[in-house]
């Protein structure tokens, strides 16, 4: 069962530690990179663990959306071969051992999400989905157990889900996460979402993208037990962090379940890797404040300050 913690308490936290709810910026040393997993050999996986040795917190590594290699479950990768859910959770432990050689701080620890997406799942049929999500979470809940028994002062393990809009239809989605959640002894699941589409004056339940609303938008992102909302605050506008907040109001106001957020995604680095991202290149800490920022705006939807923030960028 995740672990979610009430709104006030961060709150009260954030106060105490920062000396005011709004004053919650994050320092350097809490920023971590993310990965979309285009190599995952295990000397691959091993050297980008130690790379980040000087890393603790929250981060995802991306395998891409839902397939099946060789009828078993796993995900397309990023032009590579597929894998299936037994390759990726070898490429976690790598990645797992090689930051335990390479740690820095003697108290650093990274909070792995292992991920997949919504990405192309619409002709999959709902029995199929819902497996798929069953499959990821038994690998995510085998991959912790084997970090926890082998290193367990490193690294704990998460699953991750980056769920969109304009990706699959609320449906669909829907069917995966029912999967992954009713998995017996999963991990949380970091959910790395987008909004697209979503009211950005309006807290009503109002229409997003492709059929979505923003129920639909809380109830994948939080409604389900294993759901860490993690969402992508990429816009340079700051309208992401608002269209989250008026999710979270919407569902304050209306279902009488507001969110809490664990952390933010930016995109900087794989813009500066890949280009074409104009207006959509936030910083890893500007992502982190606006998020803050707009819940704190409104005293239904504050938090206080936004635990992780990390940046994605292809390990290609």
């Amino acid at each position: 069962m995740a672990l979610r913690p009430r709104r006030w308490v961060a709150a009260l936290l954030c106060a105490g530690v920062i000396g005011a709810a709004g004053a919650c910026h994050k320092p350097i040393s809490a920023e971590t990179n993310s990965y979309y997993m285009a190599r995952t050999s295990p000397s691959d996986a091993a050297s980008l663990g130690c790379y980040n040795g000087d890393k603790s917190g929250r981060l995802t590594l991306s395998f891409g959306a839902p397939t099946s290699v060789g009828g078993v479950p796993g995900a397309t990768v990023w032009g590579a071969p597929n894998l299936h859910v037994y390759q990726i959770g070898q490429a976690v432990m790598d990645f797992v051992r090689g930051y335990a050689f390479c740690r820095t701080e003697p108290g650093g620890r990274l909070l792995v999400g292992i991920g997949t997406s919504n990405s192309a799942i619409d002709d999959d049929t709902d029995d199929w989905l819902y497996a798929h999500g069953r499959a990821w979470g038994s690998m995510v809940r085998d991959v912790a157990n084997w970090v926890a028994t082998y290193y367990p002062g490193f690294a704990q393990v998460y699953g991750a889900w980056d769920d969109e809009p304009s990706w699959s239809s609320p449906f669909k989605a829907h069917h995966w996460i029912a999967g992954y959640d009713g998995t017996p002894g999963r991990p949380g699941l970091y959910t790395n979402a987008s909004a697209d589409g979503c009211p950005t004056s309006t807290a009503t339940g109002g229409a997003c993208d492709n059929g979505w609303n923003q129920g639909w938008v809380w109830h994948l992102n939080w409604e389900f037990d294993s759901a860490l909302p993690f969402p992508q605050i990429y816009a340079t506008s700051g309208v992401n962090a608002h269209q989250w907040q008026l999710i979270d109001l919407y569902a304050t106001t209306h279902l009488g379940d507001g969110m809490f957020f664990y952390g933010t995604m930016s995109q900087w680095a794989a813009c500066q890797q890949a280009g074409g991202c104009a207006g959509t290149d936030n910083t890893v800490h500007k992502a982190n404040d606006f998020l803050t920022w707009w819940l704190n705006t409104d005293p239904r939807t504050a938090q206080g300050g936004v635990d992780g923030m990390t940046d994605i960028r292809w390990n290609s």
